[in-house]
C-alpha cells in the first residue's frame, strides 16, 4: 500500500503511537507468524519514521553509536556505528556544526507478508539532497521489536523505478530464496536472475566472473579502479569479496511496475594494501580510530557495502546497480 503523508507534529506523533499500540493488540500479534497480513499499519509506519528522525538526529548530533543502534540495523547500522565511533574518537567534544536530518513528503510502501522478518519502505524527501529522494527500508524480526532502518538508497534525480502493487493495493514484495533451496516445480521469479543469487553473482563478478551486470560506477568502473590501484609500484592491493549471508544483513526485493524488481543487498569486502620496502601506509585519522595494530608496512580495511539493484525480466536486459553506500567498519595494521 502506498500512502502519502506529511510528517506529524508531536501531538499527532503521540496519537500515531497510541494507534500503533492498538494495532499490536490485534490480529497481527496472534497470526503474524503464519497468516499473510500487512507488515505494518499506516499509523505504525509514520510512527516508526518519526521515531527514526528524532533518535537519529540525537545520535548524530551527540556522536553516539549505541543510541544509533536503537534505530538502525543491518548494513546501514554497521556502517553508521563505525562512522560515529570513529568520529567520537577523533572529535570527543562532538561536531562543531550539526544540521538535523529533515525528511518530508513520506510515501509508504507496505507489503503483505507472513512470518518474519517483515519490512516496509518509506520514500522520503531529504533536506540534505533536495534533488534526490531516499528509500528507507524499515525492518523488524518479531512483534516485540521496534522498526529499525536497515537500508538507505539514494534515488537518481530522474527518480527510481515505480514499485508494483498487488491486487489489494499493497507493495508486491518478492521472496529472496537461495536457488539451491528452490524445488523443481518452483516457477521462479521470471527475472534475468533470481534475487537469491544476486549477492553471490555480484561478488563473483568482482573477482573476474561473468554476470549480466550493466557497466557503471559500481561494476565496470570498480573493476577499473582496482586494476589502476595495482599499477602503482609503491604498493600492491589485494581484494577479498564476500556475499553477506547472515540474517543481520537480510536482503529485500520488490516487484517494479514494468515486471522487473528492485533489490537491496549487502556485500562484505577486505582490502589489504602492502607497501613497497621503505614505504609506510598513509592512514586516515577516522580509519586509525578503528584500527587494531600498527600500520608499519600494511593495512587491511574491512568494508560493508549496501547496494540497490534493478533486475529486469528475462530477456529484458542487464542488471543495473543504481546506488551503493559503503563504509569502513574495521581495520588492521601490520
Amino acid at each position: 500500500m502506498r500512502v502519502r503523508a506529511r510528517l506529524s507534529t508531536a501531538t499527532a506523533g503521540l496519537a500515531a503511537a497510541l494507534a500503533m499500540v492498538t494495532s499490536l493488540s490485534g490480529c497481527m500479534t496472534v497470526h503474524g507468524e503464519t497468516a499473510v497480513v500487512p507488515a505494518a499499519s499506516e499509523e505504525e509506519a509514520q510512527s516508526a519514521l518519526d521515531r527514526y528522525i528524532e533518535t537519529s538526529n540525537e545520535a548524530m548530533g551527540g556522536l553516539d553509536p549505541e543510541l544509533n543502534d536503537t534505530v538502525e540495523t543491518g548494513p546501514l547500522g554497521a556502517i553508521r556505528h563505525a562512522q560515529l565511533a570513529a568520529q567520537r574518537s577523533v572529535t570527543p567534544g562532538g561536531p562543531e556544526a550539526f544540521t538535523p536530518l529533515e525528511l518530508s513528503d513520506p510515501q509508504f510502501h507496505i507489503p503483505q507478508q507472513a512470518g518474519w522478518p517483515k519490512f516496509f519502505v518509506a520514500d522520503v524527501q531529504p533536506s540534505q539532497t533536495p534533488d534526490n529522494r531516499w528509500l528507507l527500508v524499515f525492518m523488524r524480526n518479531s512483534i516485540d521489536e521496534e522498526w529499525n532502518v536497515s537500508y538507505l538508497s539514494v534515488l537518481p534525480p530522474e527518480g527510481g523505478p515505480e514499485l508494483a502493487e498487488d491486487e489489494d493495493g499493497y507493495l508486491d514484495d518478492l521472496p529472496v530464496v537461495d536457488p539451491a533451496d528452490q524445488g523443481p516445480d518452483d516457477p521462479g521469479s521470471g527475472l534475468v536472475m533470481e534475487p537469491g543469487a544476486l549477492g553471490t553473482s555480484f561478488v563473483d563478478y568482482l573477482q573476474g566472473g561473468e554476470a549480466p551486470f550493466a557497466g557503471g560506477p559500481y561494476t565496470s568502473d570498480e573493476l577499473a579502479k582496482r586494476e589502476e590501484a595495482n599499477s602503482n609500484p609503491a604498493f600492491v592491493t589485494e581484494y577479498q569479496d564476500q556475499a553477506a549471508e547472515s540474517e543481520e544483513y537480510a536482503p529485500v526485493a520488490m516487484r517494479t511496475a514494468d515486471g522487473g524488481a528492485l533489490m537491496m543487498f549487502t556485500s562484505l569486502h577486505h582490502e589489504k594494501q602492502t607497501m613497497a620496502e621503505g614505504e609506510t601506509p598513509v592512514v586516515d585519522p577516522l580509519v586509525a580510530a578503528l584500527m587494531q595494530g600498527e600500520a608499519e608496512r600494511a593495512i587491511t580495511l574491512e568494508w560493508v557495502a549496501m547496494h540497490s539493484a534493478v533486475i529486469p525480466e528475462v530477456d529484458g536486459g542487464q542488471i543495473e546497480l543504481i546506488h551503493r553506500t559503503r563504509g569502513v567498519i574495521g581495520a588492521t595494521g601490520e
